[in-house]
């Protein structure tokens, strides 16, 4: 008698069209956003501050003398 649940042997060989297809398509999509973004920028300028941040104990915390003067 035919059995409902008989889906016969299990697949050999899987394709693989659906993976590499996700694949290729992301990286194409990063590619894309990381060429916008580069254009965008592209006429901005890129100087960059950097800021130091004085720490307890290396001395660049004294606090400076006293003048009575106001800024």
């Amino acid at each position: 008698m035919y059995d409902r649940d008989d889906y016969g042997p299990p697949e050999r060989r899987a394709a693989t069209g659906l993976p590499l297809g996700v694949m290729l398509l992301s990286v194409l999509a990063i590619a894309v956003y990381l060429l916008a973004g580069a254009a965008l920028l592209e006429g901005r300028s890129r100087d960059v501050a950097a800021y130091d941040v004085p720490r307890a104990g290396d001395g660049s915390l004294t606090a400076a003398p006293d003048t009575g003067q106001r800024p």
